[in-house]
């Protein structure tokens, strides 16, 4: 340390907020401390500091949702809460209070007598409605479906708070409709000779399937863009619910056996795996995660995707596992799918927890009809129909008129909505054309593939392009942009692995992982401007790792590396990752330095992005670990006796524009400043530029912190 340059400096370190410290003591009392506690310690005492902050309206969460739909939103939450206690209450007395019936929701297949016309009707109703003010331009439905959408989506999909969240995500939208969600059991289609001939994609019931819904009880429905509803069924690389994969779910003992992140041959396992299979195989908007709830389809695709939950955890309480408390806790799970991080709705910030939405109180809410089957007689409907040979249900197809549908080999070129897709037709029709001559749907990224493929599908021949603006501004945040994978297999049965969430809690690093770099959104309280950011140089100072014997092994030769605790690439390169958060403004960024792991110590610069305070002075925590999850440990610029010095700190900083300017407009500009000072800092004056802040990290026996 004592070979660090020291200089005067702009930002300033500022006190630790309260809240944060309180939070570190208190799960830190008592414990030993060690890398992996250090992490998760900081990520879920910032995360739940982000919330409060956010509830007491003191950082901006998201313009999508006006006072008067978050006060919508806090009712139902209300309505949802008293309704659990009041079915508790009932199951507490064996359900023989005065013969009352069932208080809760009793949710069918959507092909049982009666279960889809009221929700077709609270769809409708809803659409009809506001709860917000004009100016917003959405209806109620709009509104609930704004929630599934942007920066939400990470703590909703690709780890373990997939279920929960979607459990209480349902619960909402059913509450706000007073009638069950049917389930659709879409297996019951795949099982037809041709799936997109089936009852559901008539008028009947969801309308039709391909391109613009022009039929069926939603063809009035508008999207925020002010679209129709659209669709491309039977089309991509993915097929729906099937047997198989019901069965790869039902084969499990514990959650984190059918929860995300899975791979290899255990993503046939995967419960969010296969639930994308129907997201894809219907296209349009609801193969897109920020557009998929503008199809009322995808509620009832997710009653279905809730109930194998629930026979799941039925299984469990047969096998002796408690499903209340089965919440996987290693390796530790993407960022807001820990058991306590908090179901994300904001800007309603709500004190539901992943933990809290897997208690049987809140899955008590919902019984569920039995899957249709033969010996059920298919629960009675009449658009089902047992199989015999194979002795499953498969569904009724629609009737289809005989000007809608013509051969491959007819001269017509267009026929009405409701064509068949399957290989038993190729035909086109009036929807299908309307939508695809809109091109490409501006929705943002499709949903992955499942582990099941089905070879009847086509081409999807409408796809999705980037998202719409109009789609950031109703979203909470704008997306990050993800990695998409190709697939290449043509194979009916395809396991595939889902894109791997890069952690820092991995122990060993790749080659090619060098090459990945982070795609920053540049959202600054809700505002997407580059002026908005400044850049300020950080500065790392590696260590390596003891091996399990505790000696450097860059002091014992290159045979000692295969020892050592922290199993990087050996490649002479590994990265320290470095990130800004604010703490009284929203806004985040992520970078790295390259350093050499060979050497007993590596020094070198990189550059983060603060907030601009030509926008306001704000306040900022940096954070930084390294590789192998090690938080690394804060160092900051303070005045000692007149001289700026470095001692150990907190990482917590004020942004203000007085003099001197210690930040840069452009990352290139923040490194090339401290460049002189990087290859003269064992000779540095008081009036060299040192950055502000320096990040020691190495192995340490105490917590990374110091207030």
């Amino acid at each position: 340390i004592g070979l660090i340059g020291l200089s005067s400096a702009l930002l300033e370190p500022t006190p630790f907020p309260a809240e944060l410290q309180e939070c570190y003591e208190y799960r830190a009392y008592n414990m030993t401390p060690s890398f992996k506690a250090a992490m998760h310690i900081q990520n879920i005492c910032f995360r739940n500091y982000q919330y409060n902050q956010f509830a007491a309206g003191k950082v901006w969460s998201g313009p999508n949702i006006t006072q008067e739909g978050v006060n919508y939103i806090e009712s139902l939450f209300r309505q949802i809460l008293l309704e659990a206690k009041h079915v508790e209450k009932y199951n507490k007395h064996g359900g023989r209070q005065k013969r009352q019936a069932f208080p809760g929701r009793f949710r069918r297949e959507v092909r049982s007598p009666g279960a889809f016309q009221p929700y077709a009707n609270c769809i409708q109703r809803l659409q009809s409605e506001s709860v917000e003010p004009a100016t917003a331009g959405r209806n109620t439905y709009q509104t609930m479906a704004v929630f599934h959408t942007g920066e939400t989506l990470r703590y909703a999909h690709g780890g373990p708070a997939f279920a929960p969240w979607h459990r209480i995500y349902l619960l909402l939208l059913e509450t706000a409709c007073r009638a069950p969600i049917p389930y659709w059991d879409s297996g019951l289609d795949h099982d037809m000779t041709d799936p997109t001939m089936s009852i559901l994609w008539s008028n009947q019931f969801f309308g039709n399937g391909d391109g613009e819904v022009m039929n069926g009880p939603f063809r009035d429905m508008r999207t925020i863009l002010g679209t129709p509803v659209i669709r491309n069924y039977g089309t991509g690389d993915s097929a729906l619910f099937t047997k198989e994969g019901l069965r790869a779910v039902l084969s499990q003992r514990n959650y984190a056996d059918i929860a995300e992140p899975l791979f290899g041959d255990a993503f046939m396992n995967s419960l969010e795996g296969h639930h994308n299979g129907p997201h894809v195989w219907v296209g349009g908007h609801i193969s897109a995660l920020n557009s998929a709830p503008w199809d009322p389809v995808f509620y009832m695709h997710h009653a279905y995707v809730d109930a194998v939950w629930e026979r799941f955890r039925e299984q469990q309480v047969t096998n002796g596992i408690n499903p209340e408390t089965d919440y996987p806790r290693t390796p530790p799970p993407p960022e807001g799918h820990a058991a306590n991080d908090r179901i994300d709705f904001r800007p309603y910030i709500n004190p539901i927890t992943n933990i809290f939405a897997m208690r049987n109180l809140v899955a008590n809410l919902v019984r569920y009809e039995p899957f249709p089957t033969c010996e059920n007689t298919c629960n009675s409907s009449p658009h089902l129909s047992c199989d015999r040979a194979r002795r499953i249900c498969v569904s009724r197809e629609r009737p289809v008129a005989q000007g809608n549908i013509v051969s491959a080999s007819s001269s017509s070129s267009s026929v009405a909505m409701g064509a068949s897709r399957g290989s038993a037709f190729r035909v086109e029709s009036r929807s299908q054309a309307r939508a695809e001559a809109r091109g490409p749907l501006p929705v943002g990224q499709k949903f992955r593939s499942s582990p099941m493929q089905d070879p009847r599908n086509g081409a999807d021949t409408i796809g999705t392009g980037p998202a719409a603006a109009q789609i950031r501004q109703a979203s909470v945040q704008v997306r990050a942009s993800a990695t998409s994978q190709s697939q290449s297999s043509t194979q009916t049965r395809v396991r595939r692995d889902v894109f791997q969430n890069t952690t820092a809690h991995s122990n060993h690093q790749s080659v090619s992982s060098l090459e990945r770099s982070f795609t920053n959104t540049f959202v600054l309280d809700g505002v997407v401007d580059l002026k908005r950011w400044v850049y300020v140089p950080v500065r790392i100072v590696y260590t390596r790792s003891p091996n399990v014997q505790g000696v450097d092994p860059t002091l014992l030769g290159n045979a000692e590396l295969a020892n050592d605790v922290c199993q990087t690439a050996h490649s002479g390169a590994s990265k320290v990752f470095v990130a800004s958060n604010g703490l009284n403004y929203y806004g985040n960024y992520k970078e790295f330095a390259i350093i050499d792991e060979r050497q007993p110590v590596s020094i070198t610069t990189t550059a983060v992005g603060i907030k601009n305070p030509e926008f306001g002075e704000g306040e900022v925590l940096f954070t930084s670990y390294d590789s192998c999850g090690r938080p690394c440990r804060p160092l900051c610029l303070t005045s000692v006796n007149g001289q700026q010095k470095y001692k150990a700190c907190s990482g917590a900083f004020k942004i203000s524009s007085a003099a001197p300017t210690m930040y840069r407009n452009s990352y290139k500009e923040a490194i090339a400043a401290n460049l002189l000072e990087e290859l003269n800092m064992v000779d540095s004056g008081s009036d060299a530029s040192s950055p502000p802040v320096t990040f020691v990290c190495g192995n340490s026996n105490t917590w990374p912190w110091s207030y």
